[in-house]
């Protein structure tokens, strides 16, 4: 018998709510995590905010589980007394030429099965929102945003309470298939060992590619091969932060590499503005907020906030999200795929979880559990 019934690689968002999902089935579960903790990679550096579905290819991975994961964590919120505010949102249109692709993304939204979208006049938006400045705007009511250290601190606490073993401070070295999953660990103090495991669960973030590479899949011919793509947030002064109550975020950009530099709050009240898109190098995972980017955000927040100055805004926070889609391609899916078709059954593998992820989390998990034999 296996040391383990299902071994999952990472504790962010994802890998937690993974944990939390089957070992409340009774299944002897091991979460590895190679930081001190959980969460200290992309699923802490976001904006935190729960996404309703408007804006992902109508029947894809991310815009069914985002539709659902929404659902899921707002009931998870209300019955294990995670923070949140559904603040709602706006998606602006600045000029008279985006009026068609606000139309169009409206149309999306509701074939995606989002419910309450609607067009919304400037007037309305300026009423809630006195400092934002625009032509018109789709709402959408069930957006909000989400207190993400609590959420994955409940995670873990359920996981826990069902017998999962944690082992933070671990990091795979080594994978491979002999029936069952043999699974090599190195500790904080260089020490090693395996276990075994029927299952294995690869929800490592950043790292998910090379931990299917480490197996024996190949990742080009797969298109597992992930592209890091930095975004860096700002933070607007204290004073500013009557200057909306909803989320404000600009129609998305071609591709939808990301989602624009939009406007965000936080639970403290305070509000901040990002990210950019910036593709790094994966040797180069580093989270400083340059202050020469001030000029970049400045001159993409004042298109559509009233009275900003340059010296308003100050760096904040950076994340790296873990994307397929390179520079200049087409809008990827997530890959969330059971790999007997390449030799290892029992095998989950999870790649290019980026936003929704956050918001989808829950979904992902039952939609893993539905993959298991």
């Amino acid at each position: 018998m296996p040391d383990f019934d299902a071994t999952i690689i990472g504790a962010g968002a994802v890998g937690l709510a993974i944990a939390s999902e089957l070992s409340s089935y009774g299944m002897n579960i091991l979460l590895v995590e190679q930081h001190d903790s959980f969460g200290l990679e992309t699923s802490s550096r976001n904006s935190e905010v729960i996404h309703s579905g408007i804006y992902y290819k109508t029947d894809s991975l991310k815009a069914k589980l985002c539709l659902e994961g929404n659902r899921l964590l707002y009931e998870f919120c209300d019955k294990f007394h995670v923070n949140y505010l559904k603040t709602g949102k706006y998606i602006i249109s600045i000029d008279e030429q985006d009026n068609n692709n606000l139309l169009d993304l409206l149309e999306k939204g509701k074939r995606n099965g989002v419910s309450g979208l609607r067009l919304a006049k400037a007037e309305e938006v300026e009423f809630h929102n006195p400092g934002i400045i625009c032509k018109s705007a789709i709402y959408s009511p069930e957006t909000g945003i989400i207190d993400s250290h609590g959420l994955m601190y409940k995670l873990e606490i359920n996981a826990q309470l069902n017998n999962t073993t944690f082992a933070y401070n671990h990091r795979v070295v080594d994978l491979n298939y002999q029936d069952e999953f043999v699974v090599t660990l190195e500790t904080k103090d260089k020490s090693y060992y395996t276990v075994t495991s029927k299952y294995i669960i690869n929800s490592a973030g950043l790292n998910s590619d090379k931990i299917a590479e480490m197996i024996g899949i190949n990742i080009h011919q797969n298109g597992y091969k992930l592209k890091y793509c930095k975004g860096h947030y700002f933070r607007l002064d204290y004073h500013f932060s009557g200057i909306a109550k909803n989320l404000i975020y600009p129609l998305p950009p071609e591709n939808y590499t990301g989602l624009g530099v939009h406007l965000t709050i936080d639970l403290g009240g305070g509000l901040k503005i990002g990210p950019d898109t910036k593709y790094i190098n994966d040797d180069k995972l580093e989270y400083s907020v340059p202050d020469t980017l001030k000029q970049k955000f400045y001159d993409a927040a004042t298109k559509y906030i009233r009275n900003l100055k340059i010296e308003n805004i100050y760096p904040d926070q950076s994340g790296i999200r873990p994307k397929l889609q390179g520079p200049g391609e087409p809008q990827r899916d997530f890959i969330i795929n059971e790999e007997s078709d390449l030799g290892f059954p029992g095998m989950v593998n999870l790649i290019g979880i980026e936003s929704p992820g956050l918001t989808s989390c829950l979904a992902i998990a039952k939609h893993v559990k539905s993959l298991l034999k």
